[in-house]
């Protein structure tokens, strides 16, 4: 025996005067085999929420990480779809670099900089606040994060996505004009306004909130539920970044079409316009060019939001902690 077992042995023993010697032992073994009682805690510790700053904050951070890197798939992807000839992804990225060089990969950069990483702020920010409501409403729990990013993406797209949109396409449509009107982000503005008026940033809203709409709220989805799946424990950043790149695919081949949709009406710079609204867009793209034109520009597009979202969701996850760490927020 060893010596915890020898004094339950004799404690027992002791406390009763008639217990054989083999009852004794058959006792102490079960007191030293039984596992420690855990105290219970007395009120469940409850998960912390993100501040809203702290969301705004990670977001901002983690949209402008990922445009730096994905810039160059987004120019030719909208090289793509705004094209007319058929032209693929490697043909329009040989074009591009014939027509502007290496920069013309960038063409709009400050633009993008500040609609990706503005709409991560929102977006995140907007998931939250709308998660939290939810919740408080009841809503049943399998739904919660679809619609909080449903939410979240008619947000972004109402406040912030569609003017950035819009500034960033006619710039990239520089490439194909040669016009070179839209050279500068407050020149882009200040051309938009003057020619449009303030409703002129706001083409293609229609488009851009289903589009925003559809692909957060399916994300947001299906995010959590690929993670679980692969974690292991301890979780791996690799997880993040492999849960964020599948549900950018599914999004993608969600809604692309709308994509093109959104890209054509966008592209559009002068006074005789060749697409009224969403539904016109799509009857006329559908008759003139065929169902597959949905598709166009999808395989770089493929890359940069499966990219992405693998580089969005791991750095708003490390960013988050970071922010809170050192805001105590």
């Amino acid at each position: 025996f060893s010596s915890r077992t020898a004094a339950i042995f004799a404690s027992t023993h002791r406390g009763d005067k008639t217990q054989t010697p083999q009852k004794g032992i058959i006792m102490a073994v079960a007191a030293v085999a039984a596992p420690p009682q855990a105290a219970s805690p007395a009120v469940a510790v409850n998960k912390k929420k993100a501040h809203w700053v702290v969301s705004f904050l990670a977001g901002f951070a983690s949209g402008a990480t990922e445009v730096s890197v994905t810039m160059p798939l987004d120019t030719v992807k909208t090289f793509c779809q705004t094209n007319r000839t058929g032209l693929g992804p490697m043909g329009a990225a040989r074009e591009i670099h014939k027509l502007k060089g290496v920069g013309g990969f960038y063409f709009g950069l400050p633009a993008v900089l500040l609609q990706v990483a503005g709409k991560g702020a929102i977006r995140f920010t907007a998931y939250e606040q709308f998660k939290l409501l939810l919740n408080a409403a009841s809503a049943p729990a399998a739904s919660v994060d679809f619609l909080a990013g449903v939410g979240a993406g008619f947000a972004e797209a109402f406040l912030w996505t569609t003017p950035t949109e819009r500034l960033k396409v006619l710039r990239q449509n520089d490439i194909k004009t040669g016009l070179n009107r839209y050279s500068s982000l407050v020149g882009s503005v200040r051309t938009v306004a003057t020619e449009h008026g303030i409703r002129g940033l706001y083409a293609g809203i229609g488009a851009t909130g289903i589009r925003q709409a559809s692909g957060v709220g399916v994300r947001f989805a299906l995010y959590g539920r690929v993670k679980s799946a692969i974690t292991t424990d301890p979780p791996q950043m690799w997880q993040s970044a492999a849960a964020g790149g599948i549900t950018g695919c599914a999004s993608t081949l969600l809604n692309n079409p709308i994509d093109v949709i959104k890209s054509r009406i966008e592209a559009q710079d002068g006074a005789v316009k060749e697409y009224n609204n969403t539904f016109h867009a799509f009857r006329r793209i559908l008759s003139e060019e065929g169902a597959m034109t949905f598709y166009k520009g999808v395989a770089p597009r493929l890359m940069k939001i499966s990219l992405g979202q693998a580089i969005t969701f791991t750095a708003y996850e490390s960013y988050s902690k970071t922010i809170s760490g050192v805001t105590g927020l």
